[in-house]
């Protein structure tokens, strides 16, 4: 009697056919999904970014600005000593968050201007002690953040009386 070790040929390309199918099947949506998460994270850091400058601008019972920088590809939180929402040089940054950060998100330049609307032209917002939302000068503002991969897109609203809100686009 022959002693049979090891796999026939037909047997090892039957088992390669399967696992490329199954391959061809999940990987597309594993690359969707990873988008999906790499937006959500994204959006998610942005509005808890947002909360938090409201919490510093009532801790230090000062100005805390939020100031989107496009050509640089990143945003900065910085408590704003002169009230003018531009990062000057000896202002405290809290944080600056690089959108590179995020793989395949970036602002959705079809919205607004340059994925941004806010009533300034400094593409910024800042948060009072009191919770209120600010423009450069002095007035009550409100602010929306576009955000987009491939195929979803998010919108992150800021209101006058500082409450922030996520909306799914697509």
């Amino acid at each position: 009697m022959r002693n049979k070790n090891g796999f026939s040929m037909m047997e090892l390309l039957t088992v390669i056919g399967i696992i490329a199918v199954l391959a061809s099947i999940a990987v597309p949506n594993y690359i969707r999904w990873r988008n999906n998460s790499q937006l959500s994270r994204a959006t998610q850091d942005l509005y808890s970014n947002f909360q938090s400058a409201k919490l510093q601008a009532a801790r230090n019972n000062a100005l805390c600005a939020i100031t989107f920088d496009t050509v640089a590809g990143n945003y900065s939180v910085f408590i704003d000593d002169d009230q003018d929402l531009t990062l000057d040089a000896g202002e405290q940054v809290v944080r600056t968050v690089n959108w590179s950060e995020y793989p395949g998100v970036s602002l959705n330049t079809a919205q607004g201007v340059n994925g941004l609307i806010f009533s300034n032209p400094n593409n910024a917002i800042a948060f009072a002690p009191n919770g209120f939302c600010l423009n450069n000068t002095g007035s009550l503002a409100a602010g929306t953040v576009f955000l987009r991969n491939n195929n979803r897109q998010t919108r992150i609203n800021i209101s006058p009386a500082g409450s922030v809100n996520i909306n799914q686009l697509g």
